[in-house]
């Protein structure tokens, strides 16, 4: 995440067009976890993310 973050910070000084992406993330260490439920989870970080950078800009 921070490659893509740096990418983006990168690109974003080569516009006068804001650039800015909400990243989720979600793991388990449990082999037998739900992939729907990791996934509804990194989607609910990914938008918890985009409510915060909202509220800084």
């Amino acid at each position: 995440m921070q490659r893509v973050k740096e990418a983006l910070a990168a690109a974003d000084k080569k516009t006068d067009i804001p650039i800015s992406a909400a990243m989720g993330y979600a793991w388990s260490d449990d082999p037998d976890k739900d992939t729907e439920k990791l996934l509804q989870s990194a989607d609910a970080k990914m938008y918890e993310n985009k409510q915060m950078m909202k509220r800084l800009f």
